[in-house]
């Protein structure tokens, strides 16, 4: 039988990965959520997380002179941010080193991590709702984000992430959805601020019914949206509303989106990706052949091309690589920018099919590139740029690529998870 353990008083040594204080007693780790280096808190040590326990802070005796006042009246309920608590120096700090943590456990020297670069609040252009009408005949809808480590959804007022387009269209979205949705019923909402309006795509376990679909039309046409699409396993993809194509622009040129297509969280993130992305390219030969794996809608081979490169977008989203191909056509890009639709977790680009590139690019899922690191660490491309938004899988596939030849020289983090535990990068390798 597991020991219970009662409430003790402890001191937060360390901020974890995750946004929790960790705190080391005599028997094992404390990994204790809303809590700062230098505090000394009263905790109740709970259930067994990794190679510790999570305990939750019951009073903070000794508060830290790096804690400040958290900004959204969520924050310690919402899920979405976990470290609101922290001065803006230090959290940054926090990012930087926990990419320099994880790159240190295979052995890397973490100098080669840079300052953070952040971005600003109010920013975020895509968000991802849950949804839930409440039981009962007049039972009100909520909308907001999963409470931390629940599927209890926190009926969010505000967000101080959240561009002021996307805030705006939350309380007419729970109108709506009091109409359409039957008690006890949920959804989610992947709701998209593009060039020309919002895009709201809504995915739930059944198809819409015909009343549904008229009255969700009826609401794109009074807020303005641009597409309303809904999306279930029994159906598929369905229309709802088209009064616009939606588009977003990288570097100045448009291509059209996909429902539910990726893309980067804020344009300002985007932006200094991009420019990180060319810079770390350097000046490559002209017509040199750059290879951009995971290329979705063209976020890097559009900016890429633009700069003079002969690219190959390779991506599994067919309907996102007919979209970049359509765009780049249109920006006389024809011949620069070829497109291939291939899983590259179950097809891998091979040794021989790398040997004809100059440089490539990859930009996996949080999941990482594993086997592709495999076989692009025993090839002799010059220069590998990798985009990651999990310090953990690009540190595992950067040691593949170390032990294959290749430098790490360069890590730049990206703050576009703001509040977040997440951290996005962009590093380079090359290899002589």
């Amino acid at each position: 039988m597991e020991k219970l353990i009662s409430e003790c008083e402890v001191v937060i040594e360390s901020l974890g990965a995750n946004g929790d204080g960790i705190a080391v007693t005599e028997d094992e780790l404390l990994y204790i959520p809303m809590t700062l280096p230098g505090e000394k808190v009263r905790v109740k040590p709970g259930e067994a997380k990794g190679n510790g326990r999570s305990a939750k802070a019951l009073q903070i005796l000794k508060k830290s002179a790096d804690r400040v006042i958290p900004t959204c009246e969520h924050f310690g309920d919402c899920g979405g941010c976990s470290v609101q608590h922290l001065n803006s120096k230090t959290y940054l700090s926090w990012k930087q080193s926990v990419i320099v943590k994880a790159l240190e456990r295979i052995g890397v020297n973490g100098n080669c991590v840079e300052e953070v670069r952040a971005t600003p609040l109010k920013t975020r252009r895509r968000a991802e709702f849950s949804a839930l009408r409440i039981r009962g005949r007049h039972g009100k809808t909520i909308i907001g984000f999963h409470s931390h480590k629940s599927h209890r959804i926190v009926d969010i007022k505000e967000c101080k992430i959240l561009h002021p387009r996307l805030q705006n269209i939350v309380q007419p979205l729970r109108n709506i959805l009091e109409k359409i949705l039957e008690p006890s019923v949920g959804c989610d909402l992947l709701v998209t601020d593009t060039s020309i309006g919002i895009d709201l795509l809504i995915t739930a376990k059944t198809p819409p019914r015909p009343k549904q679909s008229l009255l969700i039309a009826a609401f794109a046409e009074e807020f303005d949206l641009a597409r309303v699409s809904w999306y279930s396993k029994r159906s598929g993809l369905e229309p709802i509303a088209l009064r616009r194509h939606p588009t977003v622009a990288f570097n100045g040129i448009s291509v059209a989106i996909p429902p539910g297509a990726f893309l980067q969280a804020s344009t300002q993130a985007e932006k200094l990706i991009i420019d990180l992305v060319i810079e770390n390219l350097g000046t490559l030969p002209k017509r040199a052949r750059v290879a951009d794996l995971f290329s979705g809608i063209g976020t890097l081979t559009i900016p890429i091309a633009a700069a003079g490169a002969l690219v190959k977008a390779i991506d599994s989203n067919k309907d996102a690589i007919d979209c970049l191909l359509a765009a780049s056509g249109e920006a006389g890009f024809s011949g620069r920018v070829i497109v291939e639709n291939r899983n590259l977790f179950q097809r891998p680009l091979m040794p021989s099919e790398l040997m004809k590139y100059q440089a490539v690019v990859f930009d996996p899922p949080r999941s990482g590139a594993e086997t592709i690191a495999k076989h692009l660490s025993i090839s002799e491309v010059p220069r590998l740029i990798a985009v990651s938004c999990n310090p953990a899988t690009f540190a595992r596939d950067a040691s593949i690529l170390i032990s294959g030849g290749y430098t790490l020289n360069r890590v730049t983090p990206v703050d576009q998870f703001v509040y977040s535990k997440h951290i996005e990068l962009v590093a380079m390798f090359t290899k002589n």
